[in-house]
């Protein structure tokens, strides 16, 4: 169709063409590429920022010590048992019972010996045990001193000053699941001593990576945590005594943040180390493009939890009581004291670092686009003239 036009009036349709476009890109009508937001896009201005989605929240010394200050929920908060717990009998344990007899022509005493050994009474399902001239007793749920107590009861005025001792040889019900990265995963027995969580590990060989990447999940009855290995170590709270019938997962999943924007080198990365700060992850990602990068429009984008939102921002939109709320902190670089709170502010798991192109750099890609469109009608001119 345009080879049917005169050759001028395909011209000057060029030359409306490439400033309609020009005037389009200009306005922000999202014709020019991008890898991202602006800053004003994010939230700059009250009109731009919606709050109905997400919380804007500018990074000082406040927002880093509410955010440090804040202690997460692990084990501690979820299962608190202060000491050793008591071992209890279950059906399937193993007991040894030996019964003891002050004098002489008692029910287990001769002249030789003053006590009776029984080294291997199984609980059977039922919770129960058989035993001479006591009978049949409910021992199911019950510590070997609780046992102790009743034998001698039902020996009363059989024997002759009985005196009982009660130990378990071989457990069934007494034991927890380990499970997962570590070097001899199973089903343990719980010790009498009482066992914590990084005994049980230890015990199982250790996990097999470093501690900062890995995640225990701990899981109770109904109730289930999860915590990084790394500050159960550091937490002795975190360090809790394990249960018969607990179950222990140990998972590899290394801590991963992502940096992408206006960088030399944008995308995913494993934490190097057991802390890294926002200063930090924009170095390993080669630093800012000193010809596309907008200083004042550094962004950390979590879910961060309700009630530190509620600490900093008293009156941001309510997310929620509990529970966590998309945020957006933002820090900018053009301030010398910014540069203390970006290394003051720790990276979290998941967390992402976006780096804004300047305003600046739109503009340039526009007058690229004039600069290639001038050349081009440059060009188409100079054809024109060759026809006439």
């Amino acid at each position: 169709m345009m080879l049917l036009l005169p050759a001028r009036r395909c011209l000057r349709a060029a030359l409306i063409g490439l400033f309609t476009l020009a005037g389009l890109a200009m306005a922000g009508c999202g014709i020019i590429p991008t890898t991202g937001p602006l800053s004003r896009e994010i939230g700059g201005t009250p009109e731009a920022t919606p709050t109905s989605e997400y919380v804007v929240i500018d990074i000082n010394h406040a927002v880093i010590r509410a955010i440090g200050g804040t202690r997460h929920g692990g084990f501690a908060s979820l299962m608190r048992t202060s000491s050793a717990p008591k071992a209890r009998i279950g059906a399937g344990d193993i007991l040894a019972v030996t019964v003891y007899e002050a004098g002489e022509g008692g029910l287990f005493t001769g002249k030789e010996q003053r006590h009776a050994a029984f080294p291997a009474l199984q609980v059977d399902q039922q919770g129960h045990i058989s035993l001479p001239y006591a009978g049949l007793l409910k021992v199911d749920d019950r510590t070997p001193h609780e046992v102790q107590k009743l034998i001698v009861e039902r020996l009363q005025g059989r024997a002759i000053q009985p005196q009982v001792v009660v130990s378990i040889t071989s457990t069934e019900s007494n034991t927890f699941v380990l499970a997962g990265d570590v070097t001899n995963p199973g089903r343990y027995a719980l010790s009498t001593t009482g066992d914590r969580l990084l005994d049980v590990i230890a015990k199982a060989g250790g996990a097999r990576h470093p501690a900062r990447e890995v995640y225990v999940t701990f899981v109770r009855g109904q109730e289930r945590g999860t915590q990084l290995l790394e500050k159960i170590i550091d937490d002795q709270s975190e360090n809790i005594f394990i249960l018969a019938g607990d179950r222990i997962y140990i998972n590899h999943d290394p801590k991963r943040y992502t940096v992408f924007g206006a960088v030399h080198k944008p995308g995913a990365y494993v934490f190097p180390a057991s802390q890294v700060n926002v200063l930090e992850a924009m170095a390993l990602a080669g630093g800012l493009l000193d010809e596309r990068a907008d200083a004042t429009g550094i962004f950390i984008f979590r879910y961060e939890n309700a009630a530190i939102i509620r600490a900093i921002q008293p009156d941001a939109p309510q997310f929620g009581s509990t529970g966590t709320v998309p945020t957006v902190y933002r820090l900018s670089l053009r301030d010398p004291g910014s540069y203390f709170y970006a290394r003051g502010f720790l990276l979290r798991d998941k967390d992402v670092v976006y780096i804004a192109n300047a305003p600046g750099v739109e503009i340039a890609k526009v007058l690229r686009l004039i600069d290639l469109g001038t050349r081009s009608f440059g060009n188409l001119r100079g054809n024109v003239r060759a026809f006439d």
